[in-house]
């Protein structure tokens, strides 16, 4: 299950006993980059969950931090430090042996 539903992410966030930070001025803004940080961070205690695999995770990652990295280009400009942290996800699959191109391109495309 792709961790891109913001009702699957809040759950999660209740789960784990976290909370949203305000970054930005820019609510979406805030969402996307607070989802994908929950997802980085907090790793293995999803997987501890038995909800969710690492596949679920990393896949949720990637989209959560696309629509950061988009939405942010848009607002702020192109910043290339960024983009090498969406890089460091896809290294992550690949590591992890789960890479799906068309899966990735599929949320580019969404997002995009």
């Amino acid at each position: 299950m792709l961790l891109k539903s913001p009702k699957h992410m809040a759950e999660l966030f209740v789960l784990l006993n976290k909370f949203p930070t305000a970054t930005y001025q820019n609510r979406e803004l805030n969402e996307a980059l607070n989802n994908a940080l929950l997802l980085e961070e907090y790793e293995q205690p999803i997987i501890a969950l038995g909800r969710y695999s690492i596949k679920d995770i990393l896949y949720g990652r990637f989209y959560w931090y696309t629509k950061f990295l988009c939405q942010y280009e848009t607002i702020y400009g192109r910043n290339v430090g960024m983009e090498q942290a969406q890089f460091k996800i896809i290294e992550a699959m690949d590591y992890a042996g789960i890479i799906d191109s068309d899966t990735l391109e599929a949320i580019e495309q969404e997002l995009g």
